[in-house]
């Protein structure tokens, strides 16, 4: 994938499924999560605080490529 020690998870991932720490493929560039957030009162789908300082919302239904750390041991 990327860095040594991350794997591609097929298929992407939706909203609900992604992690802080996962790395995603958004705008051409990967970005590390750095936090996730409820869209305030809809409540639909999640924000991404991405560490480039971007906002994401995946709305339920998106996926986006994703990679995660390996597992130690």
């Amino acid at each position: 994938m990327i860095r040594t020690g991350w794997y591609e998870l097929p298929g992407g991932l939706g909203p609900f499924d992604l992690k802080r720490g996962d790395r995603v493929l958004h705008g051409g560039r990967w970005a590390t999560i750095v936090d996730l957030y409820s869209p305030g009162s809809s409540g639909r789908g999640r924000v991404l605080h991405l560490d480039d300082g971007r906002y994401y919302l995946l709305r339920p239904g998106e996926r986006l490529p994703c990679g995660r750390r390996a597992g130690h041991g």
